[in-house]
């Protein structure tokens, strides 16, 4: 009897492991996450997806609202399919909800390959719980995916809740000498702020001397300069320019967590 006993432990226990293993593949390749900004009235919802990889991924997304009142349950449920390029935050798709609402909501955000048709990225966020100790079944047939959650927390460990403190972090400091100078800095600060960075260490855009009566942009992340180029007054140049900069620093960010992740394994 004892044997059989500390046999189902030990089984248990590897089926334990094996989903806790399974489970830190989401969000390691492609991270699904969804953004809140909330007003008065409305609450709007924005579905999102990072590439982690320096390879294009081809994707398909679904997010779904579930809502659960006293009266009525529904399930709307927005889908598509994109290409997300290496480094690339891609906004996906956007929802509203009544910001006075009282009946639960539930909002599911999956990404799956395109190739294998695998879940490969998933984010949740509960408005109203009226359940928090109890298991959530959110069942997708269609795809034969049933994904349960216990608690109001994102995938990321993100709650919704309003912040009671101050983080110092998506700080871009300018420090330029030209209108080109400045004309890419807003340019760079704005896909900045736009695609939601957010970085840990400050990025500072510097105008430096170059060659002659030429100067060129030098952006650091901290103290390492993750990008120099000489300087053009032209538009299109400028644009260009920003979106490698934002690609090369989303990356450098993105490499500074993962390193951080294997050093807290280990």
């Amino acid at each position: 009897m004892f044997y059989k006993i500390r046999t189902y432990g030990i089984v248990m226990l590897m089926l334990l492991v094996s989903v806790n293993t399974f489970s830190q593949f989401y969000n390691k390749d492609v991270e699904a996450k969804i953004d809140v900004v909330t007003n008065t009235e409305f609450i709007e919802i924005t579905g999102t997806a990072l590439n982690k990889t320096n390879l294009d991924q081809s994707l398909r997304y679904e997010l779904s609202v579930f809502r659960n009142s006293s009266t009525n349950k529904s399930n709307n449920k927005q889908a598509g399919r994109f290409v997300l390029k290496a480094g690339e935050k891609k906004n996906l798709s956007k929802t509203t909800i009544n910001a006075n609402s009282k009946d639960e909501v539930i909002i599911l955000l999956l990404i799956y390959s395109n190739i294998d048709n695998k879940l490969i990225g998933k984010d949740r966020i509960v408005f109203n719980d009226k359940k928090p100790d109890q298991k959530i079944v959110l069942e997708e047939e269609a795809d034969g995916v049933n994904t349960e959650e216990t608690s109001t927390e994102s995938s990321d460990g993100d709650v919704y809740r309003p912040s009671y403190g101050i983080k110092l972090k998506g700080i871009v400091v300018e420090e330029t000498k030209t209108k080109p100078g400045r004309d890419f800095f807003q340019m760079f600060s704005s896909k900045y702020n736009f695609y939601k960075i957010n970085g840990e260490k400050v990025v500072t855009v510097s105008e430096v001397l170059a060659l002659g009566i030429n100067t060129k942009i030098e952006i650091k992340v901290g103290d390492k300069v993750v990008l120099e180029f000489f300087l053009s007054p032209r538009t299109d140049y400028l644009k260009a320019m920003a979106d490698q900069a934002i690609n090369v620093v989303n990356r450098y960010f993105i490499n500074l967590r993962n390193d951080k992740e294997i050093v807290k394994r280990y």
